[in-house]
């Protein structure tokens, strides 16, 4: 039977960009369990909160501790939170996967990435010689370094490649499923435009003379944005040059 672990090192992200890739794998892995239930307590295992003073506000996820109380007993371990200098010692359902991984309650750990095992390689590395010393095979679904076994021999190589990919894609992927999260929930994603009153650049260049940075401290802009307004409107005009001249 397959183990799956989904855990995040900071409260801004969130395990919930890692559930479709693993559950592909293990809905195929022959354990009988109910893949709907899985799915619906999956969906309601993160709680999104806004925290922060009113006009700064930023969304952060928790999990939700009854449902992933109820996952942990059908060995699917999710964890959400900040990495800390203790280690596996601050993540109880990795604690958890460890002691019913001894009890040989599965056979494959599926992780998202070998990095989620762990807050540096030292950490990792002692993780996967411990479960491939009893029997249990890593495989992280975003490695293209194939399942971490003990037949495998030494298996620093493969930890290297994991750990060279994450440095490298880690924030580019984690950043990468927010937004396609975003997207797929009707989010706008990317910086936000600036609101101001376009055609009040032309009239205060033209007839007040005010400066660049005058007329971007009025409208609340950046003295290139209101320059570049300027320029369009003014090349928009027949027969004026985008310097303002006939």
């Amino acid at each position: 039977m397959d183990a799956l672990y989904f855990r995040v090192s900071t409260d801004r992200q969130t395990t919930q960009n890692q559930f479709q890739d693993l559950l592909q794998v293990a809905e195929r892995d022959g354990s009988g369990r109910n893949w709907t239930q899985v799915r619906d307590l999956l969906s309601r295992s993160i709680v999104e909160e806004q925290t922060g003073p009113p006009g700064s506000t930023r969304t952060v996820y928790r999990v939700y501790p009854q449902i992933v109380e109820q996952l942990a007993d059908l060995s699917i371990y999710v964890e959400q939170g900040r990495s800390s200098r203790k280690g596996a010692r601050t993540r109880p359902h990795f604690q958890q996967l460890k002691k019913d991984a001894a009890l040989r309650k599965f056979d494959r750990l599926l992780v998202w990435k070998v990095s989620r095992l762990g807050r540096d390689m030292r950490e990792v590395i002692s993780t996967v010689y411990e479960l491939a010393d009893i029997g249990v095979t890593v495989l992280p679904i975003k490695s293209q370094t194939g399942p971490i076994t003990s037949a495998m021999g030494k298996l620093l190589w493969a930890i290297q490649a994991c750990f060279a990919e994450m440095e490298n894609e880690e924030r580019a992927e984690a950043i990468k499923a927010g937004q396609a999260r975003a997207i797929a929930n009707g989010k706008k994603v990317g910086r936000p435009k600036v609101i101001f009153d376009r055609d009040a650049v032309v009239g205060l260049r033209d007839e007040e003379v005010l400066s660049w940075s005058e007329i971007a401290k009025k409208l609340g802009v950046s003295a290139g944005t209101a320059r570049r307004v300027y320029k369009a409107a003014r090349a928009s005009e027949p027969g004026v040059s985008p310097n303002g001249t006939g």
